[in-house]
């Protein structure tokens, strides 16, 4: 299986302070630990990720090294490269700006970019690990891929 990840799970993933760490650590064990599943983390997932506080902590920047390079090795990581999906994203985050009311989503450019890996097919993705459910809940359903915020 495919699974995508989003940044709120990788960031979970290596704060132990984070509300949602355990879960994360339970999900990451459960999909990638003895499981055949493959790592798919989008380019712009790693920057929002590796963020300047992440980069401060050295322990989860290691710990992070520690798990791709692993994945890696065992061929279970992939990269997903935004540079088609950019400025398609850009636009809608304009196009947004348009709507009135409850129509708006306030979404960043991230989130749209993730949302147009997870809408195409050519990615052949399977599911999506996040916190952040509401940001993902229509594609997800629209492409019938499992989205995964628990252990279970």
């Amino acid at each position: 299986m495919n699974v995508c990840v989003d940044a709120c799970f990788l960031l979970a993933l290596y704060d132990s302070r984070d509300g949602h760490h355990a879960n994360a650590v339970a999900i990451f064990e459960k999909l990638f630990g003895a499981a055949t599943n493959q790592l798919v983390v989008p380019w712009p997932i790693l920057y929002e990720t590796v963020s300047t506080r992440m980069a401060r902590r050295s322990e989860s920047m290691k710990q992070l090294e520690r798990d791709l390079k692993l994945l890696r090795q065992r061929n279970r990581l992939s990269m997903l490269f935004d540079r088609k999906m950019r400025e398609q994203a850009l636009g809608e985050c304009f196009d947004e700006l348009k709507k009135r009311g409850a129509g708006y989503r306030a979404l960043s450019l991230v989130d749209r970019v993730v949302r147009l890996m997870l809408l195409n097919p050519k990615n052949r993705l399977h599911a999506l690990v996040t916190f952040n459910r509401e940001d993902f809940e229509d594609v997800c359903r629209t492409r019938k891929l499992q989205l995964i915020d628990s252990p279970d």
